[in-house]
């Protein structure tokens, strides 16, 4: 009886394979057979997957849709740079300029967005400005540019944040070079406005994100309706640059021994009042600043009205 019942269960009929994806597809359906057709050599003039292939969609990573949201294309690579260090590379420069840059006289006030009043201007309570630019432009001997291919992109994102774009000021070179700007939880029409042609607009979804060439010059983001606060993206090609933290400080390194021309960019200033966000001119200071030795040369300059 014993050998009987070895025998029965030994020509058990075969199960049919269950259908693929389905509920009985626990490794003995079509998704295993073709997985192991894939693995060896068995079944190997015929692709298993055949019937599940579909046309190849070059929209999937970006300008397609997912659900009701609608992702918009991302901008393509800028090209090559045209813009490269023109001074004498020199490893192991020394000098150094470091400084404060402070507000004088009254410290502006809030401004009354839609968001309620936010506070556009960054002094800190020791009057201390961040966001303020800090370049050097022409140097005949300089630092070593660091290299793989190319120059490594400095800046290039700008973040929404209610009512404000942040950062506020920022330099991006080499250039061209793509600044992506990133949306919050509200639809907002964005203005771009280049150094080198008119504005155009850019709708930034909720969640989503946009981008757009910077080219040399100043570029202002903002609001098409004036309820959202500015951001500048300075294109630069300048060698030297620092960007002052919450305490107006910086600190440029890696200086030859020389006279330096030194550029203080503020981003221009809200009109006062309420209403739709308007701006004038930026606040821009120039200080001639000379290094000498170890010791690095300061640089503590007042802004404002």
């Amino acid at each position: 009886m014993r050998w009987l019942v070895v025998l029965l269960l030994g020509c058990r009929p075969a199960q049919p394979a269950a259908p693929l994806g389905g509920s009985q597809d626990d490794g003995a359906g079509d998704l295993a057979n073709a997985s192991t057709r894939l693995m060896t050599a068995e079944g190997s003039d015929a692709d298993p997957f055949a019937p599940r292939k579909r046309k190849r969609d070059d929209a999937a990573l970006g300008g397609t849709t997912y659900g009701n949201y609608v992702v918009r294309s991302w901008l393509g690579s800028p090209g090559v740079h045209r813009t490269y260090p023109r001074h004498e590379q020199k490893p192991g420069l020394a000098g150094a300029i470091e400084g404060a840059i402070t507000w004088r006289g009254a410290v502006p006030g809030k401004r009354q967005t839609p968001c309620g009043p936010q506070q556009l201007v960054q002094v800190g309570p020791d009057r201390g400005v961040g966001d303020v630019v800090i370049l050097i432009e022409q140097v005949r001997v300089g630092r070593v540019m660091p290299t793989d291919g190319h120059t490594a992109q400095v800046g290039g994102m700008l973040v929404k944040r209610g009512c404000v774009l942040r950062p506020t000021a920022q330099l991006i070179t080499p250039l061209p070079a793509a600044l992506t700007i990133h949306g919050d939880a509200a639809r907002t029409k964005l203005r771009v406005t280049s150094p080198a042609g008119p504005a155009r607009t850019i709708e930034l979804a909720e969640g989503g994100r946009d981008a757009v060439t910077i080219e040399l010059g100043i570029t202002r983001i903002d609001a098409e309706d004036g309820s959202v606060a500015g951001a500048w993206a300075i294109g630069s090609d300048a060698p030297y640059f620092a960007i002052t933290d919450d305490h107006g400080r910086f600190r440029i390194d890696e200086l030859a021994n020389g006279t330096y021309e030194v550029t203080i960019w503020h981003a221009p200033l809200p009109n006062e009042g309420t209403g739709p966000l308007t701006y004038g001119a930026p606040i821009v200071t120039k200080r001639s600043v000379t290094v000498a030795g170890l010791k690095p040369a300061r640089l503590d300059v007042a802004i404002g009205r």
